[in-house]
């Protein structure tokens, strides 16, 4: 399995949920630019960061923050010696990985849970996903 650089880990898993689920249908009423799907064009992101619109300016905002996070996790676990190697996978099946690894890990009580939203996301893809040495 080869690794993915961490721009690529970050964007699919952090950030495509995030923008799928942080916009409100009135903001993406007021603006034209669709909800993260995947790889989307340099001039997608630059419409997406540089209008004077809550809903963009939102979604660019969710996405740097995701892209960030992504960035600073991967480093972290490479520097552990324990870099991630992600499969193949869509926004919505890490979606359910990670409510399947929340469920597990918290007995299905997840406001017990004292470990950060952003971390158990992460640890929710991650799992099982190390790259092999």
């Amino acid at each position: 399995m080869k690794m993915l650089s961490a721009a690529k880990l970050a964007m699919p898993l952090f950030v495509g949920a995030g923008l799928l689920s942080c916009t409100s249908l009135q903001a993406h009423a007021r603006d034209n630019i669709k909800d993260y799907a995947g790889p989307f064009t340099t001039q997608d992101l630059y419409t997406m960061c540089s209008q004077n619109n809550v809903g963009s300016r939102e979604k660019c905002h969710l996405y740097i923050q995701g892209l960030i996070y992504g960035l600073n996790t991967q480093k972290l676990m490479q520097d552990k010696k324990m870099p991630v190697c992600l499969p193949p996978m869509s926004p919505e099946q890490a979606r359910i990985r990670i409510l399947s690894f929340i469920d597990e890990t918290t007995g299905g009580k997840p406001s017990n849970n004292k470990d950060g939203g952003d971390w158990m996301a992460f640890m929710g893809v991650a799992a099982g996903n190390l790259c092999k040495q």
